[in-house]
């Protein structure tokens, strides 16, 4: 009888820790009204992604830098962007296609080109329009739910101190609440020697 008792507090604890999450998450959400001609409950809502660029240009002019900054909900839509003056239209698109390539793998754009890098063929025709370049994050809340990606474009990497896709991590922490570690850096595999002799 002690154990199911145990058993139960020990359940009861869960869901309350499980609400209290997702009533964290839902400060970050479209909420009320809105929701119902979307029919959509799980997209990031407009201040917290001007928050999240803000705080990332806040980190690019600390580091002297100028980034472009896409934020997209989950079905590929545009929900903020922001570009820093003097960005080119090249800053602008990689942002996006940075985006997208976390849009549609869920993971940090790093991940295609971290498979690249190894020798993967997955990546190398840029397939489904997924762009092989560090700089995009995904968005998530309640520990497993997909609401959105951040892309950033323009500056130029000084690994391990900066990149684009450090400016979106610490953007995201300062907003959202810890994040996941960046994925590491793989160095391209080592070219093949050329087949045949001399003569």
């Amino acid at each position: 009888m002690k154990l199911h008792v145990g058993f139960a507090a020990a359940a009861a604890v869960v869901a309350m820790i499980g609400a209290a999450r997702a009533a964290d998450g839902d400060q970050f959400l479209i909420r009320g009204d809105a929701t119902k001609g979307m029919l959509e409950q799980n997209m990031l809502n407009i201040a917290t992604a001007e928050k999240i660029a803000q705080a990332c240009v806040a980190e690019a002019t600390k580091e002297g830098v100028k980034v472009s900054i896409a934020i997209l909900d989950p079905f590929g839509e545009p929900i903020y962007m922001y570009r820093m003056d003097g960005q080119t239209k090249i800053a602008i698109d990689t942002a996006l296609m940075k985006a997208k390539t976390t849009l549609n793998t869920r993971q940090p754009s790093k991940a295609a080109a971290n498979g690249v890098a190894r020798g993967g063929t997955e990546f190398r025709q840029w397939t489904f329009g997924n762009f092989p370049v560090s700089g995009a994050l995904p968005i998530v809340v309640n520990g497993n739910q997909f609401v959105g990606a951040i892309g950033v474009g323009g500056s130029a990497p000084k690994p391990p101190v900066w990149s684009d896709e450090i400016c979106a991590w610490r953007a995201l922490n300062q907003v959202m609440g810890k994040q996941p570690d960046l994925l590491p850096d793989v160095r391209p595999a080592a070219a093949a020697p050329a087949a045949g002799g001399r003569g």
